[in-house]
């Protein structure tokens, strides 16, 4: 048996220079690199969890800002990226299929409410089809009531494409996690930006991987925020923890019997506060790192109010579509 290989398929987060394709917008370059201190393609999560599990990197069709939602590329549902996975063709013959894809993707949907928010913002990674290119551009706001529906339609559509293009393969499907800001002694994630949750979304990842016979590799059941230089791109230290997250989770969603992991029902504790729905029992994460996962670094929700967008407490980034919170 050959040396097991790895495609990765995400946003921002998992791109890195001269790796991913060439065809895609790159965050991890020149000056980002050094500000992040993810200086190679081993500072990466995605490297780790492959050279953890004895594996070679394949292709990276990650793109930084990218969406599953969107009419056309680099909308992750969209055939090119698809195409993507595979690695490099020879003599004309079709490229190699992986035996694992990597697939973290999400958190643009969530961050937008979509691919038409993204589209009004004039993204530089909204797809350039007539269909995105028609929409004026516009303000931030609240989501429309169709934009979970629309995710989930668009994850689970990926994700057939996926399986039908690459049917041997074991596809991992990643949650969301919150990020938290590089010396940030308390959460900051804005978890009802437009006023969709962000476990909402990871709900639709677990069951949309379900229903495509996909893996969940649920980094979110941990509770845990990881270190992020903006609040949302890792640094090396974030990469570490997103590493550890992803090879726990997918250790212990191997050792899983046939149904031991499904979806459990969101609970709320005495404040009204949801929980993270996650897929794993705590035990799964038990032998984390306890240099990387300090108790300061448990998630937790400020409040939970009805959106963050709007609210006294939100805090721009810089970015007038994006914001954490300051609620002290």
């Amino acid at each position: 048996m050959g040396q097991r290989t790895f495609s990765v398929f995400g946003d921002s987060i998992s791109t890195f220079e001269g790796i991913t394709n060439p065809a895609n917008r790159i965050y991890y370059q020149g000056d980002l690199r050094a500000s992040t201190g993810v200086l190679a393609p081993g500072d990466t999560w995605w490297s780790k969890v492959i050279e953890h599990f004895g594996g070679r990197l394949l292709a990276n069709a990650s793109f930084s800002g990218s969406l599953a939602e969107g009419a056309g590329f680099p909308a992750g549902r969209s055939p090119e990226r698809i195409a993507q996975i595979a690695g490099p063709a020879c003599a004309g013959e079709a490229g190699a299929s992986p035996d694992d894809i990597l697939v973290f993707i999400g958190i643009n949907d969530f961050g937008w409410a979509g691919a038409r928010a993204q589209a009004a913002a004039r993204s530089e990674a909204m797809p350039r089809c007539p269909e995105a290119l028609a929409v004026p551009e516009g303000e931030a706001g609240p989501a429309d009531d169709g934009a979970l529906g629309r995710f989930a339609d668009a994850y689970s559509e990926m994700l057939a494409r996926m399986r039908a293009a690459y049917p041997a393969a074991r596809v991992w499907c990643l949650t969301l996690l919150p990020g938290r800001e590089r010396g940030a002694s308390q959460p900051r994630f804005a978890y009802r930006l437009r006023g969709i949750d962000l476990d909402d979304y990871n709900d639709v990842i677990r069951l949309a991987a379900a229903a495509n016979g996909c893996k969940v590799a649920d980094i979110r059941a941990a509770g845990y925020d990881y270190e992020a230089a903006d609040g949302t791109h890792p640094t090396a230290r974030g990469m570490e923890q997103l590493a550890a997250l992803a090879v726990a989770a997918m250790d212990a969603a191997d050792q899983a019997r046939p149904g031991d992991v499904g979806t459990a029902p969101a609970s709320f504790d005495a404040a009204g506060v949801r929980d993270t729905g996650g897929t794993l029992a705590p035990e799964a994460f038990a032998a984390l790192p306890e240099g990387l996962f300090s108790p300061v670094l448990r998630s937790g929700r400020p409040c939970d109010e009805a959106t963050c967008f709007g609210c006294a407490h939100a805090r721009g980034t810089g970015n007038s579509w994006s914001c954490v919170c300051e609620l002290p």
